[in-house]
């Protein structure tokens, strides 16, 4: 699999942070699965190996505090 950069998206009409991480690859992006792990924060996982590739965070002004402490080394 290839390396990258982590990817950050930022949708501020509906606060929506799109997160992909660097070790995701478009070409095989019809193979994740959303996994919630608390109300309005999902992780991205590859459904073949269970990787995390991603997030995708619903009111992230409200939900960011929470992704600072669950994982400081996406989100600072």
């Amino acid at each position: 699999m290839m390396k990258g950069t982590t990817i950050y998206r930022y949708d501020t009409d509906h606060d929506v942070m799109y997160v992909r991480l660097e070790n995701y690859t478009s070409a095989e992006s019809g193979h994740y699965v959303d996994d919630e792990i608390s109300p309005d924060i999902n992780e991205v996982r590859d459904v073949r190996n269970e990787d995390l590739v991603g997030f995708v965070i619903l009111d992230y002004r409200r939900n960011k505090p929470e992704l600072v402490k669950r994982y400081p080394e996406y989100f600072f």
